[in-house]
């Protein structure tokens, strides 16, 4: 089976294991320690923080690990806005398409009587200046937004609405989730508040991750009376240097191979879209087709609902934006904030590609999914009602 779902979690980069079993058995020190097994082990993390640090040009100060982006949204988001709000910046903004961890840090805050508004995106996903502009005010405190879009590979120019937030006083965390090691990132050049990312997005081990908070900014994380000597008394907890080492490791290789795991994609993108429309009518992509990260795919395949589909090609390990319970269709959130039409967007999945994706992986799910796209459409009313030319979107419920 092929594993075309890169963009929900990657294997562990064998170089990045290797580097990180020492850690387990061997340099086992507590890094807070102060005999030679403490030391060595805080040895590890320092070069582990360094390479981290290097890659996105921050202090190395300025990097806290955690368990993974989820838990460094969640502190620098709720922390952050629960300082401001006595400053009377309690208002919060961020977008219906974020992942579903930061639309829980959103919905948390709303419920702890924030004043949290969702901005509308374009049909491509993106946040338009002038919607941004129009939502900031005195009031607003901080913007979370989601730099490479996890279902559709859209990219926001976060180098402008920092720019703008900034000019109103508005703090601005970055969902780097999908973009650590696929793109270049200068916090300093971009001017990042907040950055929160995941290991093994990037070939590392689960359960380990990154919140970059930009030095000015760390009065609002700390913890009082929290021992300094721990994360910077942003995190409590023995820190498991195994993982940071595995993590500082996949950084350091995922950034010196950007551009070349980057043109991988755009390759990969271009055998695979043009292999499925030159088979298949009724295709459409979903997200922007400029500003787009090439190793996500969202693509509909209308007529087909997207889990069955998923099923029947059972060749590639893929994911699907829809959801079926209690006999209804319900859609991606991300796909229905874009306004996406519902029968377009249940039909969809999502495709990505991973650094050790191959031409011959891409034309094995090039004939599954043509191949089972037929046989579904072959037995779906509903491929007959679009080729009869009736307006089914009204069919699948929002």
């Amino acid at each position: 089976m092929i594993y075309l779902d890169y963009a929900a979690t990657t294997p562990c980069d064998a170089v990045v294991l290797q580097e990180m079993l020492p850690y387990f058995a061997k340099v086992f020190g507590n890094p807070n320690s102060l005999h030679k097994f403490g030391m060595d082990a805080k040895d590890a993390l320092d070069i582990a923080r360094t390479r981290v640090a290097e890659a996105i040009n921050s202090q190395f100060d300025e990097v806290i690990f955690t368990s993974g982006a989820t838990e460094s949204t969640k502190i620098a988001v709720i922390r952050t806005m629960k300082s401001l709000q006595q400053a009377g910046k309690g208002r919060f903004l961020t977008l219906p398409t974020e992942h579903k961890a930061t639309l829980t840090v959103a919905n948390y805050l709303q419920s702890d009587g924030f004043d949290v508004e969702f901005l509308e995106v374009n049909r491509e996903g993106i946040l338009e200046i002038e919607t941004l502009e129009s939502a900031l005010n005195d009031n607003v405190g901080m913007l979370s937004i989601c730099h490479i879009n996890n279902e559709t590979g859209t990219i926001q120019d976060i180098r402008k609405i920092i720019e703008m937030c900034h000019k109103h006083g508005v703090l601005v965390h970055i969902d780097a989730t999908q973009s650590l090691g696929k793109t270049k990132i200068d916090v300093k050049d971009l001017d990042i508040d907040f950055l929160s990312a995941s290991g093994h997005k990037v070939y590392a081990p689960k359960g380990i991750g990154i919140l970059f908070c930009k030095k000015a900014n760390m009065k609002y994380l700390r913890v009082p009376r929290a021992n300094p000597e721990v994360e910077f008394g942003i995190r409590a907890g023995t820190v498991p240097v195994c993982l940071c080492v595995g993590m500082g490791k996949a950084v350091e290789i995922a950034n010196k191979d950007i551009e070349k795991n980057w043109q991988h994609a755009v390759k990969l993108r271009k055998i695979f879209i043009d292999g499925i429309k030159s088979q298949l009518e009724e295709i459409y992509i979903n997200g922007s087709e400029k500003s787009n990260y090439p190793g996500i795919i969202n693509m509909s395949f209308r007529g087909c609902e997207g889990e069955a589909l998923m099923m029947e090609a059972k060749h590639i390990a893929v994911s699907s934006g829809s959801a079926c319970t209690s006999n209804v269709l319900s859609i991606s959130h991300v796909l229905d904030a874009m306004k996406v039409p519902a029968d377009i967007a249940q039909s969809s999945l999502r495709i990505t590609i991973g650094k050790t994706t191959t031409e011959d992986d891409i034309k094995v799910a090039i004939d599954d999914l043509v191949s089972a796209t037929k046989k579904l459409r072959n037995m779906s009313p509903v491929w007959d009602m679009i080729k009869a030319g009736v307006d089914i979107d009204s069919v699948f419920k929002r």
